[in-house]
């Protein structure tokens, strides 16, 4: 990334288990995010996504990591993307343990997705989680 984002500034902490996107990358991880988001509501596009569950945080952080667990392989690569000039990658198993560090500071709606499955999150600021399988892969 040519100008340093502030997302990176707050994130550093990870910065060993995360690797940001350039601009090219990052554009790209924004358009594609934009296929599988509503244009409605906050959350996944039931158009693009398949298999939607939604999770409440009410429950606390621990619940909210047992439901991601069960969902997000540790082994696969995840891209979060904040916005289009803020992207990363990181590992499944770096995502399911540290998300509250990565979502909670910003207060932000963010997505994520694995460019080796079909599985898209959607995680709104109001601390709920929507996960689903992208109806169109490659």
């Amino acid at each position: 990334m040519s100008n340093q984002h502030w997302r990176i500034e707050e994130l550093k902490h990870h910065s060993k288990d995360i690797s940001w996107l350039d601009a090219s990358e990052a554009s790209q991880a924004y358009t594609l995010v934009g296929l599988y988001d509503s244009k409605s509501h906050l959350g996944l596009n039931a158009q693009t996504v398949d298999s939607i569950e939604r999770l409440e945080l009410d429950e606390g952080i621990s619940t909210a990591t047992d439901w991601l667990r069960l969902r997000i392989s540790g082994i696969q690569e995840l891209v979060v993307v904040f916005g289009e000039d803020d992207c990363f990658r990181c590992s499944g198993n770096f995502f399911v343990e540290n998300w509250s560090d990565i979502f909670v500071p910003a207060r932000d709606d963010a997505m994520a997705y694995s460019p080796e499955s079909s599985i898209i999150l959607f995680y709104c600021h109001e601390n709920e989680f929507e996960l689903g399988q992208r109806i169109v892969f490659d």
